[in-house]
């Protein structure tokens, strides 16, 4: 997909293998990586299960990588190109998403639906980017907060899920890579792979919780 700002290429599986800032000829994605790729975490907290995300459910990364429904062509282009395609999370849970591209827009936009029938699970989408920075910078209210984007010290490594608003950022200088978003407040950058949190699973104190269907948006957008 291009619209003369941006050239995306998207993998069967729903991976964006390419985000190309055209007036630059800067390469968004990571050598040898995908972006928009989905990974689900065992997330069982020590007390308090739908305040608490634990360090440890990061050793528990699985990605996502079961097709349901391959890449289809959903709008060919012109003032719009757009695919879709479905995920299966569990036996019980699936993703599906269109990966849209209108004329003249400087994102690539994810509008997406999850039936989500967890229990304990994490789910979140990661950015590896062509991005080095020691911070990241995370928009929150009246304004914003950078955190580090390294685990060099005990007070970093305690920052491994960071909150913030509609938009987190990993910039250097000339080039940087935001991900955008209307109902999320979860982030993580490390090193280079920006990460939003989607869904969690907790089942106390409402066993129901987060339970059913959902739907959200998110976008990349690289900027100069």
């Amino acid at each position: 997909m291009e619209n003369g700002i941006l050239h995306a290429v998207v993998n069967k599986d729903g991976g964006l293998a390419s985000l190309y800032l055209v007036k630059t000829n800067r390469e968004a994605i990571s050598h040898g990586c995908s972006g928009n790729q989905f990974v689900v975490f065992d997330d069982v907290p020590l007390y308090w299960d739908a305040w608490d995300v634990m360090d440890y459910h990061l050793q528990t990364r699985k990605p996502v990588v079961e097709v349901v429904r391959p890449v289809q062509v959903a709008s060919p282009g012109g003032l719009r190109g757009s695919v879709t395609f479905t995920l299966r999370i569990s036996d019980k849970s699936t993703i599906t998403q269109e990966i849209i591209l209108d004329a003249m827009c400087p994102y690539v936009r994810f509008n997406t639906q999850v039936e989500w029938l967890e229990s304990h699970k994490f789910l979140k989408v990661e950015f590896p980017v062509r991005v080095r920075s020691p911070n990241a910078t995370y928009e929150i209210q009246f304004g914003h907060l950078q955190r580090p984007t390294h685990r060099n010290t005990s007070w970093d490594w305690a920052r491994f899920e960071v909150w913030g608003h509609k938009w987190a950022d990993l910039s250097e200088h000339g080039f940087g890579v935001s991900l955008l978003n209307d109902s999320k407040y979860g982030y993580s950058v490390y090193q280079n792979t920006l990460t939003l949190s989607l869904l969690r699973a907790p089942k106390a104190p409402d066993a129901n919780a987060d339970m059913g269907s959902h739907q959200f948006t998110y976008a990349v957008m690289p900027h100069t």
